[in-house]
């Protein structure tokens, strides 16, 4: 009853809260964030436009959500900023089984019209407790703390006011026992701002309130504090939750208190794929021990759990390890590609390794420190050796990284911090020369000892085609019209897909997107691409009898014509916690994407592949009609979904009730490549109260995926410096080259002339056979003297019944006094 009592109670803040600062998305709440494994948890999610939910698809196995349905009563209606609110609940239970992976898993919501921005549910070890504060206040001293017994999970609040909160747990110990304490705050928080009041702090105090221990920050979890101690005596120690900095805000935490042992990191941090690595555990306050870790079958970054909430983090790699060799002054490595393991356990310790390379040959370096829990922030340096051993000018030297760089990309991170890898290097490096190099690494920031620990990963670089959903629009919030697939039942949507440049060979052949994991009656369309596109069109179809379910589903680049082997990665970033005005940081990552099987939609898009072609510097006509259905009469949004970066389209078009076409524009100002392709229009149902870029409250459809063919102008013109007197009148020509034959006649008008001149008529026309255009001009006493720039022509060419617009030409006037 408490736990029921505390939810509605969490779910009253984050209303609270919201009110003032979030974002609208789907799910704006969800409640609580937390469950026991082995057990079934009542949730509540509020959010906006969630009515007639179906199913909750998860990215992970291990939960199931049962009896998903709309709460009898809706919560009370809040209005948040930027036009969203919150106005619909739906309650669930989350069935967690036995063996489900602990930590994060994130999921989305889908209803009879929509697949929901990304949500997270957190699973824990321990049974789930309250903190049953029921007055403010009450469980801020050590005589009125709460007593809970160790091994166990707090869904606490730190309340808003003018007075800070503090919440303190009374736990028994023995001597010699572990007191391990973790706290999720940021990670476990739904809004959409965020700022210092998830910045919350862990004290671990005595039964007379000395400080036995204490953690702010740190590089695991960044702002979630993790401490463990040894209890010096039978009795007790007491758990303090408090701000860092104080803001007068309601902030929803878990307070993980448990015996059990809190490593920080393993030495050797990682092993190759598929093997069973024996490792020392390292950060513990007992002191280091020896560990076995089974080492998963695909290479990359993994998490280990050891009896504790949350995990240590190691990596994978497809070749082996190779352990710095303590007692010598250099190490050799006698081959690549190598994964080297070290410590830097002493200030101005420099570890050095000698290997050999062929000149020219590419190697990508990338070293793990930072990234997995080290608090060092590590730097490595690079220079040949002579055939006298003496070292060679430097020839590479690396510190910190971009997210691009560490392979992470969409989402920017405020001041890095949500990111600690950035503090690790991560280059490609192609040697000047044959022979031996050294590879040189250090600390210079002086935070080595225990901890740390450092992976140094060398290999070629390896061929992958990356591929990412955009995961953020307006001020950092997910998108749902860019990055959700939901596809209306018997109709379609398209997505544009990133391809990210990252550290790695690109596949320069043609490939073709090949989808895993989508359920029947859904199939996938994209057309055949090359590894220059910086994105995209990705459409699901669904059939006119596909099941109304959901799935979580990948992309593979497949080759076309070629027996080459493509990494296919796929990865979204999905901004979290933000920050007003600046960047992300903390956002949930996955590796997979996430479509759902809607109602149908009350209308269908009919746009067929433009007969003619867009010309470069031209203009062309997309002409669209919608059917409707089921009586359906009202507006509809018409939009370019993909277009060529180079090609620019018209603002959004609104077909209004009673109305079935509509015409969007392309134009081709900045030069497109000659040839075809992709071409895809959406459209959408228009809701006042919700902006259309977000996606809540919209059903949208898609186009086929069209052909758009662009051809070189069809004619140039150029012109030399020509002049005009004040009160005189006289030809300015042009002369014409052809570049691509049309039928018929073609009007131009002569654009950018000053004040004061004119064209007289009759207008000049334009044939297949013109070999130059005249145009008289008069220029009168208002005209201004000197030299004008900027002079083009507009030629509106009649082709297939449409009259294509081009422009051509760049020229100047000079404007004379009269004689």
């Amino acid at each position: 009853m408490h736990i029921l009592n505390r939810t509605l109670a969490i779910i009253g803040c984050l209303i609270v809260a919201q009110q003032a600062s979030a974002m609208t998305k789907n799910l704006e709440g969800t409640s609580p964030r937390i469950g026991q494994r082995g057990t079934t948890v009542d949730v509540t999610i509020v959010g906006v436009s969630i009515g007639d939910p179906r199913e909750i698809i998860f990215y992970k196995p291990g939960i199931r959500a049962v009896n998903v349905r709309t709460a009898d009563e809706p919560p009370k209606r809040r209005g948040l900023m930027h036009g969203g609110r919150i106005e619909e609940a739906v309650v669930c239970q989350f069935e967690i089984a036995e063996d489900c992976p602990l930590g994060e898993h994130p999921f989305r919501l889908l209803t009879a019209t929509e697949l929901t921005c990304i949500g997270t549910f957190h699973v824990s070890p321990f049974p789930i407790i309250d903190e049953e504060e029921t007055e403010h206040h009450s469980n801020d001293t050590l005589e009125t703390a709460k007593s809970i017994t160790p091994n166990v999970s707090v869904l606490g609040l730190q309340a808003g006011g003018r007075r800070p909160d503090v919440d303190i747990y009374r736990v028994p110990t023995k001597a010699g026992q572990h007191v391990s304490v973790e706290l999720d705050s940021a990670r476990i928080a739904d809004v959409h701002y965020g700022d210092a009041e998830f910045d919350l702090a862990l004290r671990i105090l005595d039964e007379k309130g000395k400080e036995l221990g204490s953690n702010d920050d740190n590089l695991l979890h960044v702002q979630d504090p993790i401490l463990s101690i040894i209890a010096p005596r039978e009795g007790f120690v007491f758990v303090e939750v408090t701000r860092s900095a104080y803001k007068p805000s309601t902030t929803t935490y878990c307070l993980h208190v448990g015996n059990n042992r809190r490593p920080i990191l393993a030495f050797p941090p990682g092993g190759p794929v598929g093997t069973k690595q024996d490792v020392v555990l390292l950060g513990d306050p007992a002191g280091s021990y020896n560990h076995s870790v089974q080492v998963p079958e695909t290479e990359g970054l993994f998490d280990h759990y050891d009896g504790g909430p949350s995990p240590i983090k190691l990596s994978a790699s497809d070749f082996p390890n190779l352990i710095e060799d303590a007692t010598a002054d250099v190490t050799e490595v006698p081959q690549l590609p190598i994964a080297i393991n070290g410590m830097i356990d002493a200030r101005n310790d420099r570890d050095q390794y000698r290997f050999t390379v062929k000149k020219g040959e590419p190697l990508h370096i990338r070293l793990f420190s930072a990234t997995l829990g080290s608090p060092m922030d590590t730097k490595i340096v690079i220079r040949p050796i002579g055939d006298d051993g003496t070292l060679g000018k430097i020839e590479l030297e690396a510190d910190d990284a971009t997210l691009e760089e560490r392979g992470t990309f969409g989402t920017k991170y405020r001041a890095r911090g949500g990111q600690t890898s950035v503090l690790d290097p991560s280059v490609l490096w192609k040697p000047a020369a044959d022979g031996e190099y050294q590879l040189e690494v250090s600390d210079p920031s002086g935070n080595d000892g225990e901890l740390g620990v450092y992976r140094i990963e060398i290999q070629p670089p390896q061929t992958i085609v990356q591929t990412m959903l955009a995961s953020a629009t307006f001020d950092w919030t997910e998108s749902m019209r860019v990055s959700g697939f939901a596809i209306p039942r018997g109709n379609r949507w398209t997505v544009n897909v990133s391809l990210p440049k990252g550290q790695w060979n690109a596949f320069d052949g043609p490939f073709e997107f090949i989808a895993h994991g989508l359920p029947q009656g859904v199939r996938m369309v994209s057309p055949p691409l090359n590894a220059g596109a910086g994105k995209w069109p990705v459409q699901l179809i669904a059939e006119a009898d596909a099941p109304l379910t959901g799935a979580s589903f990948t992309l593979e680049a497949r080759p076309i014509d070629s027996d080459a082997t493509i990494d296919t990665r796929c990865q979204q970033n999905v901004p979290f916690i933000n920050h007003s005005g600046g960047d992300a940081w903390r956002a949930v990552r996955v590796d997979q994407y996430m479509m759902g099987v809607t109602d149908p939609a009350p209308f269908s898009l009919v746009v067929e592949s433009p007969k003619v072609s867009l010309v470069q510097s031209g203009e062309l006509n997309i002409d669209v009609e919608i059917v409707r259905h089921d009586g359906f009469d009202g507006p509809v949004l018409l939009e370019t979904g993909y277009v060529h970066p180079t090609i620019s389209s018209s603002p959004p078009v609104i077909i209004p009730s009673g109305s079935n076409s509509g015409t969007l524009t392309l134009a081709a100002k900045g030069r497109p490549p000659l040839g075809k392709s992709p071409l895809v229009v959406i459209a959408s149902t228009i809701n006042d109260s919700i902006k259309p870029y977000l996606g809540p409250g919209h059903i949208r459809v898609s186009s086929d995926i069209l052909e758009l063919d662009v051809s070189a102008p069809f004619v140039q013109l150029t012109a030399d410096v020509q002049s005009v007197r004040r009160g005189e009148t006289k030809p300015f020509i042009w002369k014409v080259k052809h570049q691509s034959e049309f039928e018929g006649e073609a009007t131009v008008q002569l654009q950018g002339l000053p004040k004061g001149v004119s064209v007289v008529d009759p207008q000049p026309t334009l044939t297949k056979d013109s070999k130059e255009l005249v145009f008289q001009l008069q220029a009168t006493d208002e005209a201004l003297l000197g030299k004008v720039g900027g002079l083009r022509c507009q030629l509106s060419v009649p082709v297939a019944g449409q009259t294509i617009v081009q422009g051509a030409g760049q020229a100047s006037l000079r404007i004379d006094p009269k004689l």
